[in-house]
């Protein structure tokens, strides 16, 4: 049996999408170290959920680090 292709769209379910959330929001943090530690980059994550708490996560760096050279860059090289 494969996996079901999931249509992209709000869960309307609380509990579900809490329980969606948390499970994306590990394998996102995980992701975020595993590319920082690999490739020996600094990646600052940050996130908040439904309920408004915040999960954050950074590398190497700390988070304010990060974000202070991001601010510091010129404009254009900021991207979208």
């Amino acid at each position: 049996m494969g996996r079901v292709k999931l249509q992209i769209k709000k869960i309307e379910n609380t509990t579900n999408r809490q329980v969606t959330f948390s499970k994306r929001r590990n394998g996102l943090i995980k992701k975020a170290y595993e590319l920082s530690v690999l490739c020996d980059v600094d990646v600052a994550l940050l996130m908040f959920s439904p309920s408004g708490r915040v999960s954050i996560f950074s590398g190497n760096s700390s988070i304010e680090e990060i974000m202070a050279r991001y601010v510091n860059l010129p404009e254009h090289e900021r991207g979208r």
